[in-house]
This record gives structure tokens, C-alpha cells and sequence, in this order.
């Protein structure tokens, strides 16, 4: 009888020590900024993060704090640029395979834009001579004393609309060019860097 309860009593004391080396604590901030130690986290404080402390205080895991909806966001918007960026950098090297190729596509596309330029200043010219012979038609109408003809001041109108649309496309242009510009040194850039990535990877 003795012999049967020295066994148990040394089985409860091993499964006592086991579970003295198996036990663990909790360290949280609660939401008054205390830093509370406990057997378990409170659900309403897990998303905040918390660590694993053994039985003797030593930090065994931490658990970092859940990302809040900014950090989600920049994320998400982190990844798509960098997708972005791939799939930029995956044309760029498919269209070009040296930036002298790049030099020359960048030529001819600042020549396409001011060749359109010149010759929307042709049409402005064209449109300017139109309306000062109608102009000088309709001061002969009103030198006789004539009301001016309602097609001619139909046709003025028109020149003059036709002026400022031309107008606006040149400085539509203009502003294109500015633009083509500005990206072609960020793609020069580019180019140059990813050609010698893949030269040192080679």
C-alpha cells in the first residue's frame, strides 16, 4: 500500500515539475498603456501583438502587432507599384536593347511631334490669309454702305474658332514634348542601370 501511494505521489511530482517547464506567460499593453504579464492574452488586446515568456522569463516568441488599414493600404499600393515597375522595366529592355536605341526611337518621336507643330503653324498661316481676304471683302461691303454679308461674317467666325483650336494643339504639343522629355532621361536612366544588371548577372 505504502509502495503504490510512493508511486503516485512521484508521478504527481514529475507531471508537477513537467508542467512548471511547460508553463508559459503572456506580456501585453493594455489599452491604459500598461504593460500587464498574465496566463493568457484578452482577445481585445492580441491585434496590439504581445511575447511568450517561459516559466523563467525568458521571451520565447514575440508576436508582432496586427497591420492597421494604413499600413494594409501601403502595402497593397507598394506591391502594385512594384509590379508596375516590373512590367515597365520587362517593355523598356523588349523595345530596346542599348540606350542608342533608345536615343534614336526619342528622336524620332520629338521629330513626329514637331512635325505636327510646323504643321499646324502652316494651317494657322492658311487660316490667317483666308480671313484678312475676307476681312478686306467685307470693308468693301461696308464702304457701299452694304450690311456685310452673313456668309462672310459666318466664315470669319469659323477662321477665327479654327485659329485658336490650332493654337491650343500646339501648346497641347508643346507641353508633349516637355513631357516625352522628362521620360526619356528616367528611362535612359533606367535602361543604362538595368542593361548593367543584367551584364553583372551574366
Amino acid at each position: 500500500m505504502l509502495r503504490s501511494f510512493s508511486g503516485v505521489l512521484v508521478g504527481l511530482l514529475i507531471s508537477v515539475a513537467a508542467y512548471g517547464q511547460q508553463a508559459q506567460l503572456y506580456r501585453y499593453v493594455d489599452d491604459k498603456g500598461v504593460t500587464v504579464l498574465g496566463n493568457r492574452v484578452p482577445p481585445e488586446f492580441v491585434s496590439r501583438g504581445y511575447e511568450v515568456l517561459d516559466s523563467n522569463g525568458r521571451v520565447r516568441e514575440v508576436i508582432p502587432a496586427a497591420p492597421t488599414p494604413e499600413e494594409l493600404q501601403a502595402t497593397r499600393e507598394a506591391r502594385e507599384a512594384q509590379a508596375r515597375q516590373r512590367q515597365s522595366d520587362t517593355t523598356l529592355l523588349r523595345l530596346y536593347s542599348s540606350q542608342a536605341d533608345l536615343d534614336r526611337a526619342h528622336a524620332r518621336q520629338l521629330a513626329q511631334i514637331e512635325s505636327l507643330i510646323q504643321s499646324a503653324r502652316g494651317e494657322i498661316d492658311g487660316v490667317q490669309d483666308r480671313r484678312e481676304e475676307l476681312q478686306q471683302r467685307a470693308a468693301v461691303q461696308e464702304r457701299a454702305g452694304r450690311e456685310i454679308d452673313a456668309q462672310i461674317l459666318q466664315e470669319l467666325a469659323h477662321a477665327d474658332d479654327e485659329t485658336e483650336r490650332l493654337e491650343r494643339l500646339i501648346e497641347a504639343k508643346q507641353l508633349e514634348i516637355k513631357e516625352v522629355r522628362a521620360s526619356f532621361v528616367h528611362q535612359r536612366a533606367r535602361l543604362g542601370y538595368l542593361l548593367g544588371a543584367n551584364d553583372s548577372e551574366s
